[in-house]
């Protein structure tokens, strides 16, 4: 069974990091209006409980290199995140940092 389930949290893992990849994609290439837009009214509550599903065991086990992902981020990258989700912004970003150390 412990087999399986690290099969499950690696293809769990491979789709994050696709996500992850087109997520910094669009935050690179498009305005944070146009992002909005995509992304429409979302919970950033919601998203922060889900962060908190995540630690960085999980991570390794779903086979994301959280140094790799580090190296991919940037401040202006989190500045970014922190203009386009709003009033909660700062606090998914803070929640983000620390899950990249």
């Amino acid at each position: 069974m412990p087999d399986n389930y690290n099969m499950f949290d690696r293809m769990q893992g491979n789709i994050a990091k696709k996500k992850l990849e087109k997520a910094l994609e669009m935050l690179r290439n498009e305005s944070p209006q146009e992002i909005k837009k995509k992304l429409g009214q979302m919970d950033t509550r919601e998203m922060l409980d889900k962060m908190n599903e995540f630690d960085a065991q999980k991570l390794r086990q779903m086979g994301i290199n959280v140094d790799e992902l580090k190296s991919k981020v940037t401040d202006s990258d989190f500045q970014r995140i922190a203009q386009i989700l709003g009033p909660d912004g700062a606090l998914i970003v803070q929640k983000l940092k620390s899950m990249l150390k």
